[in-house]
């Protein structure tokens, strides 16, 4: 499962980031590293971009960095 598959309010882990550099040290230095745990504060309708909870960060990303992050769920957000 992606970021991009989450919906508003749901929350999860990183578990992985699969995207090249200068990218995955952006996203670093934004705090989104593995172990992370992120919450998804909105999206446009069409999910082009999403704002994102980043431990007490808001940030914003778009679709593409979205799909290169693997995430896991938190069951507790069902």
């Amino acid at each position: 499962m992606t970021l991009k598959d989450l919906k508003i309010n749901d929350e999860g882990i990183i578990k992985k980031i699969k995207c090249q550099e200068p990218l995955k040290s952006r996203l670093f230095g934004l705090g989104v590293a593995k172990g992370v745990k992120i919450k998804v504060l909105k999206h446009t309708a069409a999910k082009g971009t999403f704002e994102i909870l980043v431990d007490s960060t808001r940030i914003a990303i778009r679709k593409e960095e979205a799909e290169c992050i693997e995430v896991e769920k938190n069951n507790e957000t069902d």
